[in-house]
């Protein structure tokens, strides 16, 4: 009877043992917690299940601005290549200001010669004539003034012809001199006068009125234009 006693006693502490360590097993912290052997997993621990990832649904592809439509996954999109604006390259013309006509207010005058003298005549240009009235009642440009530059009245004249253009506006228009041509200087005198008196479009008639005889150009006699 005393076998009987002691299996008793060493099953009771077997199941005791085996209660303590459940549990003791589920209040221990996860890093502590002891494998549980399933009688079917062959004595070795159960495998860790990871969690399955949820799968994204995937988004249709974004459509390239101005493609017409989604993109197919396995096609790249095409490179968009914006077109430069067309940029006007500037052009350089070896166009001189005696064509132009522009007020160059740093020059006193500007020569020219018979093409441009005709073109601003057809204008309607003011014209003076820096020779001497003798010589400008023998023959002249027609609608030029005697502006002769030797002669006691020419400040008087000319002060008078900017009582007629004192507006800055007026003084930037053109005024073509001439003289005799050649040698003579009366014409560019009397631009350096007018310049001095603010006349910023001045042109001197570099060849004088023997050229504008030569082209076969109208000419007026007499004292007035």
């Amino acid at each position: 009877m005393n076998w009987k006693k002691h299996f008793l006693e060493a099953a009771t502490l077997i199941v005791a043992a085996v209660v303590c360590a459940l549990v003791s097993n589920a209040v221990a912290s996860r890093e502590r917690k002891l494998a549980v052997v399933s009688p079917t997993s062959g004595g070795q621990p159960p495998t860790a299940v990871r969690p399955t990832p949820q799968r994204q649904t995937p988004q249709p592809p974004t459509p390239a601005p101005d493609s017409g439509g989604p993109l197919s996954s396995t096609q790249a999109p095409p490179a968009t290549v914006k077109p430069e604006p067309a940029t006007k390259k500037p052009t350089t013309e070896n166009r001189q200001p005696t064509t132009a006509f522009n007020p160059h207010p740093d020059k006193p005058y500007i020569e020219i010669h018979g093409d441009d003298v005709a073109a601003l005549h057809k204008k309607g240009v003011l014209f003076l004539d820096a020779r001497r009235t003798s010589v400008y009642e023998q023959g002249h440009i027609p609608g030029a003034r005697p502006f002769s530059v030797w002669e006691s009245d020419i400040d008087e004249k000319v002060n008078k012809l900017f009582a007629e253009r004192s507006d800055p506006r007026d003084q930037n228009l053109p005024i073509v001199i001439y003289c005799s041509g050649g040698d003579c200087e009366d014409s560019h005198m009397l631009a350096q006068k007018l310049w001095g008196i603010q006349f910023n479009n001045v042109y001197v008639y570099k060849d004088g009125f023997p050229d504008w005889q030569k082209r076969g150009q109208p000419v007026h006699t007499g004292p007035n234009p």
